[in-house]
């Protein structure tokens, strides 16, 4: 019998070693070549809609966009590729990512604020979006539709294909986890990504857009409460009823205006609200839980006496909870309508912004007067004049019932144009601040007027204005000693107070 010629171990092994590199050439020259190409692809994406300049990445550490910002998407394209070929799946996030920020631009040059998770998984809210994009605007966002269809034709299943899904899903929504959000705020530094909660669209761009949609997944639930629970809550806080002051003259009309970016900023020797004071109006300061945008948070504590800061970072109720409001939610005016008052609520702009048409009524609001009832000027930057507004309100007035109304302004609402010659102090540009100055001018000027007509009209009145938060214009605030971002006075805010009633005197000891 003849005997196989023996093979030595080294021709095995070296085969093994050439088969070996004839895989990894393959998966050079195939998957991770397409991996490569997604990468680009997607950096290509964020660096766009995040707008990277040169001019922007200037002295920043560069590795955080290469690879930190670039974690998330990559994570993301896990989810598409795990049931479609990887290169169409890179195409279609791409084409996902443009049309989101296409309507997240749109968005955040109508109120300041960029797109979120949320706008997508609250109910009704895919209706308002559609307000937010003109045809104009559509052309970036419109090559989803051809990715789609390449997407449609490259579906496939594999073994791994639900694993790899479920594992980056989870990965995706590790954020509403408060440990998460605890451990990346303690380490941004290292980690090169930070939140900033406090300004949306200034995390957008920094962050770019993929990870800024995890960030923005941030407590999209709240645990809810027995009635059982409720109660006994509620009997907690039952103490001694208040003292029932008895009055000479009916219950005064009440009005509570939110004064959009109001602020005294202290290196102004002519503030305009000197304006305010000078007719009579009591000053104090008060302190707002955001800073340069994120109003509805400011409305939120006002209206319902609830701390912001008791919740998740990131969480803007009007948008996050809105389908917790109920017509039993506990609020200043459905609590003002028990007491005999009409409640209303007006505000010069759009009425779908921050869902505050889904969630007025919901707090006890009879009405609520938007720019649709409004006759309305229109400054430039496309944010109205205050004045309309007040017209507004004084031609809804009624004898009939005391009235609490409720009003936010938009007359002073970022962003504020630079003025190289406007902006100068101590010898230094700081931007915006000229315009901010002149438009918070033309604003105090309006409410004093509207204070005026008030008085004029003899029947008793209240009226509080409070800043929602400090204006954005944080390199003015930096060059005059307000460093750091942890600085409290970046939330101190003006509140503000005239009256003709007769408990002005205790009013005016509230300080």
């Amino acid at each position: 019998m003849n005997t196989p010629p023996r093979v030595p171990a080294e021709t095995g092994e070296l085969s093994r070693a050439c088969r070996f590199c004839l895989a990894a050439l393959n998966f050079a020259k195939g998957p991770l070549l397409k991996l490569v190409f997604a990468y680009l692809l997607l950096l290509g994406v964020s660096a766009f809609l995040g707008q990277w300049t040169p001019e922007f990445l200037q002295g920043r550490t560069m590795w955080h966009f290469y690879l930190a910002r670039m974690v998330i998407p990559m994570i993301m394209l896990g989810v598409f590729a795990a049931f479609i070929r990887l290169f169409p799946a890179s195409l279609l996030l791409a084409a996902s990512l443009l049309f989101i920020g296409t309507i997240s631009a749109i968005k955040r040059d109508s109120t300041g604020e960029p797109f979120q998770v949320s706008d997508l998984f609250l109910a009704g809210q895919s209706t308002h979006l559609l307000g937010y994009v003109s045809w104009d605007r559509w052309l970036m966002g419109a090559l989803i539709i051809p990715a789609a269809l390449y997407a449609a034709v490259s579906l496939r299943f594999r073994r791994w294909s639900i694993p790899l899904f479920a594992v980056c899903v989870g990965l995706l929504s590790t954020y509403r986890f408060e440990s998460v959000v605890q451990f990346m705020h303690v380490n941004d530094y290292w980690l090169g990504i930070q939140d900033l909660p406090f300004n949306q669209a200034a995390s957008e761009r920094m962050n770019g857009i993929g990870t800024h949609l995890y960030f923005s997944s941030a407590g999209l639930r709240l645990h809810n409460f027995t009635d059982d629970e409720v109660k006994t809550a509620m009997n907690a806080l039952d103490g001694d009823p208040p003292t029932i002051v008895s009055r000479s003259e009916p219950p005064p009309d009440v009005f509570i205006i939110l004064g959009e970016a109001w602020w005294r900023d202290p290196s102004d020797p002519h503030s305009p609200i000197d304006t305010l004071t000078a007719a009579g109006f009591a000053e104090a300061k008060g302190i707002s839980p955001v800073y340069g945008g994120n109003t509805p948070n400011s409305e939120f504590e006002v209206l319902t006496g609830i701390p912001i800061h008791s919740m998740k970072s990131g969480i803007i109720p009007y948008q996050h909870y809105v389908q917790y409001f109920s017509q039993a939610s506990r609020a200043l005016p459905r609590m003002m309508t028990e007491l005999g008052y009409t409640s209303r609520a007006y505000h010069n702009f759009d009425p779908r912004f921050w869902l505050r048409d889904k969630v007025y009524p919901l707090l006890g609001f009879a009405s609520f007067d938007s720019q649709n009832d409004m006759k309305l000027t229109v400054q430039p930057n496309g944010w109205p004049l205050d004045a309309g507004l007040y017209a507004d309100v004084l031609s809804k007035l009624s004898d009939d019932k005391p009235q609490f109304d409720f009003l936010v302004t938009v007359q002073t609402h970022g962003p504020f144009v630079p003025d190289a010659q406007g902006d100068m102090l101590n010898g230094e540009e700081n931007p915006g601040m000229s315009d901010y100055h002149n438009r918070l001018a033309g604003a105090t000027q309006a409410l004093a007027d509207f204070d005026q007509a008030l008085k004029k009209r003899g029947k008793p009145y209240v009226l509080i204005v409070f800043g929602d938060h400090l204006p954005g214009i944080r390199e003015h605030q930096t060059k005059i000693g307000i460093k750091t971002d942890d600085d409290p006075r970046l939330h101190q805010i003006p509140v503000l107070i005239s009256s003709n009633s007769e408990d002005i005197n205790a009013i005016r000891d509230f300080d």
